[in-house]
């Protein structure tokens, strides 16, 4: 006596999106494709019923749970092998990622996917069938989305709003309405930036206080720069027809229009913030970090020797490859921020107080002590080496050191000594004026006495080593950081 066969198993696939008014809910889909698997004799698994909801089809990997659906099905023990869905539309609206997805599911899996309301026949001149369908809807959804993006631009040109409310406002009935805290927020943005605050000290700032943009994210220097050049704050919508600006607030394409809404800022304030930043962007570049939004006045100057990377600040107070961070660089290059610039500031003072060529050359620079500090440890320091010198002569003399070792010792130790006695000699040089005393050279000196000052901002002394330094190249397997001079020297 022969045994029943088991019914296959199917899957559903439920794709709901906003494009489309004429379309099935997702309860009423899922009931259509209920009465097929019973009319056909399948087995439809509750818990394989995937639902993408609000979600356009153009793109599969922006459909999560199509993506879970297709990794079911790679699985070896799979245990549906039909995918059912209401319209082959549901499944895609790209031809080409139609055909892709299907094929593997065929091929691969031995998965088919059926329209429950579109049957096909058997043999080629149903795959025929199916590719004209495939394109009927992708064709659908190109001829839709020009529809809508003719009927934005329309809306855009008349100054209606098309997006969610800036930092500031909320919306009621279609129009922006100030919120009172938040507005006070732009104002003090526009009127600290003017004043010649930083994007990061801005942001900064402001999160210190609580504040959260309307996602409930803290501000970055990007969201400072979007508010800065927003011109909703002065009564004008912006709308881009190709989608978002990426932060480039004057493509072509950009239509800006009156929106009717209460300006937060004064149309002088506006174009102040709009002149600086102008300024600052021809300065800098538009790729390139001004340096008013620097955490260290190295920042952007250090390179890391293995991959040419460039060496980032990091909490709580180190230099990292920014390549090894995003798993890019094989070398873990990191130093302590104050031992790199110590580094750097003493390189400076070796080639200000002495000979150095008049051509841009690289410098093999130690971690040495910074001659910019404390005349009081500088005095300390040149004690204990004519202590070491004293205890070097006593070694050699009770035969612990032969001559050859003393030498080497000796000749380390009185370069030291007097490496200290030109950081201590120009410290004083600094406290006290003395014009007696030999004069640091001028293409540095403006320079070191920026980057050595307590007063300085972060931003004055990364101005003032860019005017000097081309860059840093810094080696940690060697704890050596290579210098090029900017400037003839």
């Amino acid at each position: 006596m022969s045994t029943p066969a088991l019914p296959r198993c199917a899957a559903a696939y439920v794709r709901v999106s906003t494009d489309d008014q004429t379309e099935l809910s997702p309860d009423s889909q899922l009931e259509e494709i209920r009465k097929y698997a019973q009319r056909e004799g399948l087995c439809l698994l509750d818990g394989h019923i995937y639902i993408d909801a609000g979600i356009s089809g153009k793109k599969a990997d922006r459909r999560p749970a199509f993506m879970r659906m297709i990794a079911q099905a790679k699985e070896e023990n799979c245990p549906f092998s039909v995918i059912l869905l209401w319209k082959y539309s549901r499944f895609a609206r790209n031809q080409e990622e139609s055909i892709f997805y299907k094929s593997i599911l065929r091929s691969k899996c031995g998965i088919e996917v059926v329209s429950v309301t579109e049957p096909l026949l058997a043999g080629p001149f149903g795959s025929l069938i199916e590719r004209i369908i495939e394109w009927m809807d992708e064709f659908y959804s190109i001829r839709l989305s020009q529809e809508v993006k003719r009927s934005m631009t329309v809306n855009a040109q008349r100054g209606k709003l098309q997006a969610s409310p800036s930092f500031g406002y909320c919306a009621n009935g279609g129009k922006l309405i100030p919120l009172s805290e938040e507005a006070a927020h732009v104002r003090h943005i526009f009127d600290s930036f003017v004043a010649g605050a930083g994007l990061w000290n801005i942001a900064k700032e402001l999160n210190d206080l609580g504040v959260r943009t309307h996602r409930g994210n803290p501000f970055e220097n990007r969201t400072i720069e979007y508010i800065l050049r927003n011109p909703v704050y002065i009564g004008k919508l912006r709308w881009n027809p190709n989608g978002r600006s990426q932060r480039d607030f004057f493509d072509e394409n950009i239509i800006i229009a009156d929106g009717g809404h209460e300006p937060l800022v004064p149309q002088e304030l506006w174009d102040a913030a709009q002149d600086r930043m102008d300024r600052i962007k021809a300065q800098f570049g538009h790729k390139a970090r001004p340096s008013y939004e620097l955490k260290h006045w190295l920042s952007g100057l250090v390179r890391c020797s293995a991959c040419g990377g460039t060496l980032i600040y990091a909490k709580p107070y180190y230099f990292k490859c920014n390549n090894y961070i995003r798993a890019r660089c094989p070398h873990s290059q990191h130093i302590k921020a104050d031992l790199l610039a110590e580094s750097v500031i003493t390189k400076l003072f070796e080639d200000a107080l002495g000979s150095v060529p008049i051509v841009p050359i690289a410098h093999e620079v130690t971690y040495t002590s910074a001659p910019g500090g404390d005349t009081t440890k500088l005095e300390a320091k040149l004690k204990q080496l004519h202590k070491k010198q004293e205890r070097l002569q006593e070694a050699y003399l009770s035969g612990v050191l032969n001559l050859e070792d003393l030498a080497k010792a000796k000749k380390s130790l009185d370069h030291d000594i007097l490496q200290t006695k030109e950081h201590l000699e120009a410290r004083r040089i600094d406290q006290d004026g003395n014009s007696a005393a030999p004069a640091l050279h001028s293409p540095i000196a403006a320079a070191l006495q920026t980057l050595c000052s307590s007063d300085a901002t972060t931003e004055e002394k990364n101005l003032a080593a860019r005017s000097i330094l081309e860059s840093c190249v810094f080696d940690k397997a060697s704890s050596t950081l290579s210098v090029t001079y900017r400037i003839a020297l």
